[in-house]
């Protein structure tokens, strides 16, 4: 299992992309081809629980995770998940090990 979720930071090239949703990839039918399509190696950060009030700075989680490069999502998807930002989103697909799993991040043009 991938232990990614919402509000974690998917770190890809130096680069840093706050996770807006991850979900299993429930259409995927298995193959080895899907191996070749995971060309990035990224990490993911998670930032630390709550203490005297204050949250601390984001911490590396993940490191290695296998995935594909980050491509711009389709209208559909995004009204799907509900989300409205004003920046663009990106989705990858990672390998959790036991299964893929869709992440979208949001990509804030700083």
């Amino acid at each position: 299992m991938l232990d990614v979720r919402e509000g974690d930071f998917l770190v890809v090239g130096g680069r840093e992309y706050p996770v807006r949703s991850c979900a299993e990839w429930a259409n995927w039918r298995g193959g080895r081809g899907m191996g070749r399509l995971l060309s990035v190696t990224a990490s993911t950060k998670r930032s630390p629980a709550v203490s005297g009030g204050k949250r601390g700075a984001p911490a590396t989680h993940l490191t290695g995770v296998r995935c594909m490069p980050l491509d711009p999502v389709d209208a559909d998807l995004a009204q799907r998940l509900g989300l409205n930002t004003p920046h663009e989103l990106l989705q990858t697909v990672a390998d959790g090990g036991d299964a893929f799993y869709v992440l979208v991040v949001e990509d804030l043009k700083r």
